[in-house]
């Protein structure tokens, strides 16, 4: 689970996102990325799931949350603060596991620029 500073937690806080993000997209999930709105980049990085109906049942998509949710967690140092993010899911996101949903997150973070260079699914072993 991710820690209460780290979640975006206001559906107003969400839209913006949404609308004012810079897009990154991986066959799994979609990042949608924007400078935090109360400014200070000291501030930690702030972060919402979102997953559709059509992904799948209600079992399917909380795993897939709880999967995201998990490879943020894991990645949360290396991540750059003052950063609001929505990860949208995509309907290959049903059928994957936690490895592939681990190196989606990385990508897409690397992609945005908001990974710190040397981070990544294989720099972090469990």
């Amino acid at each position: 689970m991710l820690p209460k500073r780290h979640r975006l937690k206001h559906s107003a806080e969400i839209r913006r996102v949404y609308r004012q993000g810079q897009r990154r997209h991986h066959p799994l999930l979609t990042l949608y990325a924007a400078r935090a709105a109360t400014g200070a980049a000291a501030q930690p990085s702030r972060f919402a799931v979102s997953i559709n109906r059509r992904v799948g049942n209600a079992v399917v998509r909380n795993r897939g949350k709880r999967l995201v949710r998990e490879a943020i967690r894991a990645h949360l140092e290396a991540i750059e603060p003052g950063w609001d993010c929505l990860f949208v899911a995509r309907s290959g996101l049903a059928g994957a596991t936690y490895v592939e949903v681990e190196a989606a997150v990385c990508r897409v973070l690397d992609q945005a620029a908001l990974l710190t260079p040397g981070a990544g699914p294989l720099a972090h072993p469990k």
